[in-house]
Order: C-alpha cells, then structure tokens, then sequence
C-alpha cells in the first residue's frame, strides 16, 4: 500500500520575505521565484506483503534569493500535491494516518519561529496540522535541529506518540476525487498538506540551503527517521492491514545506506548572504537628508555668535 506525490501545474506562493521589527537594515530581501522540485523517493511499506517500492515525490518551496548578515527573513516549504490510490497490489485502501514531514533547520541561520500556513492545505481531516522543533529522537525539544510538520506529534515512529497501527495525527479519507471536488477517473484521492513559513536569522556571509531531513540514519532506506513518513490502511485478505511506510529522497528500491540522496535531499533552494551591518542612528535619514544631523548655526546663535 502506498500513495503518491503527484505535480499539479504550478502553485503560486505569496512571497515570505519580512523584515523583523525595529531592524536596523537598509534593505529588504530579494525573492526568487516559488520552485517545485520532483524527485524519486524510496519507500518501504510494511505490510502484509512488504512492498519496495520507489515513488514520485516533490517540494515546492517559496525563499529569498538574497539577504545579509544579521538580517530577519522568513522562506515557505510546501509538499506537492499527493494522491492515494483506489487499489494498490491485492488491496483496497481505505485511508491514510500520522502524516509527517520532516525539515532540517538550515545551517547559518539561528531559528526565530515557524507556523502552518492557514489555508493551504486541502483533503485534510484528523488532528489540524501544526509545526514544532524536535530533536534526533523526535521529541519536542526546543534545541532540536528539526523542523516537524504533523498532527500532535502523531507519528508512525521517531516520537513519543508513534504507533504502528493506530489511527491519528493527520490524516486523509478516501473520497475519490481531485482537488476541486470534482470524481477522479481511477478512483484515486487527490490531497494537500499544508506550507510552513519559516523565519530565521542569517548569521554568517555565505549561504542558507534548506532541506528536508537527511541527516544521519534519515538518509537511510527503511529509517523510521525518514522526513516522509505515514500509515496507509486498506482492507485485504478479508481484514484491515495497516501499512507503516517511510520514505528517503533516493533512486531505486531498496537502496544502500552509502547511495546518495538525489536532488529531494539536496538543497532546495540557495539563499546567498551577504555583507551587512546597522544603520547609524546619527546618521541621514534615506527619506529626510536632514533628519538625525545636528544644525550647529542654530547652536551657534544661541550662544550669540
């Protein structure tokens, strides 16, 4: 059992880019244009039947294309739209539960906050989706290095709600039909889940490269630390199975743990850093060149000179 992540046209997101509060930087960062980036991902599905299987995955993610040093900014991640199929091998599905993504928290950066976009996911129903901090184990930790998107923490391993066979966290009921409502033609479920907006700090010239979690064993095939993870249910043999799946961003089925990831595991986007540094609070105004400068003719005649 399983289900796919399939493209569907491009889909614009609002640029993120903000300036924090009371910042002292002249300029505001330049965005780049949203990028979808569709890739293979090896996925295993423990089931009645263990399946190997290697699945059309994807990430669109919304990001400045520069900013500086010391600056505030925020970039969106957003997976792309997925389906679950009517029938997979001798099943029937039923639905899907305890969907989870995992994110790392760039390098070069020192993390402000990150929220659940309202609005922008679709076919959802379970526990309302929500963003926390984790660390390698999964659990909530507000020095984890791990972004999570997930419903509670409901997960189908790498944390401390995790079940392999029970219902919960997000999750998908199968209505046969595409993103606007409307019967598909294979009976498959067209979903969405939703973007995250994330605002950190640039701390050093360089680079800022988000990606998904790849760190360590999530890289490897069959990881319960994978950043895709879910539990796809059906009914086959005469019963309910449950079918805990997780999946990495490599080529092929079944990969070695020293096979590379491919491009979904890679950066997903190039933020470049640069140069920065403060206003000078005595300094002219961009608006008023006389603001802030000191008339010393007036001062003068004060003093009656």
């Amino acid at each position: 059992m399983s289900f796919t992540h399939v493209r569907r046209g491009a889909v614009p997101l609002v640029a993120a880019a903000a300036m924090a509060a009371g910042s002292l930087l002249l300029a505001s960062p330049a965005s780049a244009a949203p990028t979808s980036i569709e890739f293979k991902g090896a996925c295993q599905a423990r089931a009645i039947l263990t399946q190997h299987m290697s699945q059309p995955l994807g990430m669109t993610i919304d990001a400045p294309a520069a900013v500086k040093v010391g600056e505030q900014f925020s970039y969106r991640l957003q997976p792309t739209v997925s389906s679950l199929p009517d029938k997979e091998s001798i099943a029937t599905t039923t639905d899907i539960q305890r969907l989870k993504i995992d994110w790392e928290l760039p390098a070069n950066t020192e993390f402000v906050g990150a929220t659940v976009v309202a609005g922008t996911g679709k076919g959802l129903t379970g526990v309302a989706p929500s963003v926390i901090r984790v660390n390698d184990a999964g659990e909530p930790d507000a020095a984890g290095t791990i972004l999570r998107l997930s419903g509670d923490n409901e997960t189908v391993g790498n944390g401390p709600k995790s079940s392999l066979n029970t219902p919960g966290g997000i999750a998908v009921e199968k209505t046969k039909t595409d993103m606007d409502g409307n019967p598909t033609a294979d009976g498959s479920t067209k979903f969405q889940l939703p973007a995250v907006e994330v605002t950190v700090k640039a701390v050093a010239e360089g680079v800022v490269t988000p990606t998904v979690r790849v760190s360590g064993d999530a890289a490897n095939y069959n990881s319960e630390k994978n950043y895709d993870t879910f539990l796809a249910r059906a009914f086959a043999l005469g019963s309910n199975q449950n079918a805990p799946t997780f999946c990495t961003p490599k080529d092929g089925t079944r990969p070695a743990n020293d096979v590379p990831v491919n491009a979904g595991g890679q950066a997903l986007a190039t933020i470049t850093v640069g140069a920065g540094g403060p206003v000078d609070p005595g300094g002219p105004d961009p608006v008023d060149p006389g603001a802030g400068s000191v008339d010393f003719g007036s001062i003068g005649s004060i003093f009656g000179s």
